[in-house]
């Protein structure tokens, strides 16, 4: 049955420009917003919401993140008028590199990191089961530093706006191809938050490289009262649908039956499928959404925040989070796409129609690996 839920999205998300050539491409925000749109879920009648975010406050930003920090970012946003130094920024994780520094990049950050403050409100508030702040996700952001493309760490401020709100227990479940560092390190020693990644294994290399950020194996578990809330699936570069699954299935729902949360946050990166550039996982948009269908039975009658994350495939990304906003919204969209859109974008199909082929050997080394992670835990 189709239940109320809010969409957090704004043409000024497109502000966050980490470059041209920079794998992040912020169109891709604006895509999944013209699909909804072309499905009619706006509509009068629609069962989704579309909200203009509010940029996060100073203060809202300092619950999670250094003053030192937060002023290194926002004197790389002035850089243009008063210049700083590369050493200056580096110590800070800002450019060059994976963040680069660029004009307004505090009030961008900011921006991105109030949607998720005001999914969790209005799920807070009752009037809405779900809210997806398709521009949040910024899952490796740290206290001290940026990383990873990412500034701020909206999902950690959802989580505050969450606990300041009554919730006594908040589960963040992330299932982006990359660990979800900065999100665990917020909270590695709260026993008030729960943190579950499924992720590409940082410690299996690739063409002689190690998978970033480096972290998240399962003996990273949470110290003094957070010990034990830190739980960590790294998977086989190559995991397929079945065996992903079959890991999740292992560890998701007991930990979240014993940890009892009032609310949830999601981070639903979409670099697991396997048409993403920068990752080697090989779900497929069935396999995908399937485990966005798992998470939110998990969460059914709880508050449920829900964000984007990683994704460098962009109309793969489209496709992806426009099902999952409509999931959130209890409805089937028919799987062609509207004519218009595709016209535009070159998306015919919401579904994969080729799908990887997986070698017989690499899926026994897979569900292998993973069953040995899910041991350890």
């Amino acid at each position: 049955m189709p239940r109320r839920t809010a969409f957090l999205y704004t043409d000024d998300f497109l502000a966050y420009n980490l470059g041209g050539k920079h794998p992040l491409q912020q169109t891709r925000l604006q895509m999944v917003h013209r699909l909804i749109g072309a499905y009619g879920l706006y509509s009068p009648d629609g069962p989704v919401d579309w909200i203009t975010p509010q940029s996060a406050t100073d203060d809202e930003i300092a619950l999670v993140h250094m003053p030192e920090f937060i002023e290194a970012v926002q004197r790389a946003s002035r850089a243009d008028e008063a210049p700083v130094s590369v050493s200056y920024l580096k110590q800070y994780g800002l450019g060059p590199g994976d963040t680069p520094a660029f004009p307004h990049m505090y009030e961008a950050a900011a921006l991105y990191a109030g949607g998720t403050i005001d999914a969790a409100r209005l799920v807070l508030s009752g009037d809405y089961g779900a809210a997806f702040n398709v521009a949040g996700g910024l899952h490796h952001a740290h206290p001290d530093r940026a990383s990873g493309f990412c500034t701020f760490n909206d999902l950690a401020m959802g989580i505050h706006t969450l606990l300041q709100g009554g919730c006594e227990r908040v589960a963040y479940i992330d299932i982006d191809a990359h660990h979800g560092d900065g999100v665990q390190d917020c909270f590695y020693d709260d026993g008030r938050v729960l943190t579950v990644s499924l992720h590409q294994s940082p410690e299996l290399l690739v063409n002689g490289r190690a998978f970033f950020p480096g972290t998240g194996m399962p003996r990273e578990i949470g110290v003094g009262d957070g010990e034990g809330t830190s739980i960590n699936v790294p998977l086989y570069p190559y995991t397929d649908d079945m065996v992903w699954h079959a890991a999740f299935d292992a560890v998701v729902p007991r930990a979240v039956e014993r940890f009892a949360p009032d609310a949830y946050v999601l981070q639903l990166g979409a670099d697991a499928h396997f048409q993403d550039p920068l990752t080697h996982l090989q779900l497929t948009s069935q396999g995908w959404m399937e485990a966005v269908a798992k998470l939110l039975a998990l969460a059914d009658g709880k508050p449920v925040v829900v964000t984007g994350g990683g994704g460098y495939n962009i109309r793969t990304v489209a496709r992806l989070w426009t099902m999952v906003q409509a999931m959130c919204a209890g409805v089937a969209l028919p799987d062609t796409v509207p004519a218009s859109y595709d016209a535009m974008y070159n998306i015919p199909r919401l579904q994969d129609t080729e799908l990887p082929r997986i070698d017989a050997k690499i899926r026994d080394e897979a569900h292998a690996y993973a069953a040995s992670q899910v041991e350890e835990l």
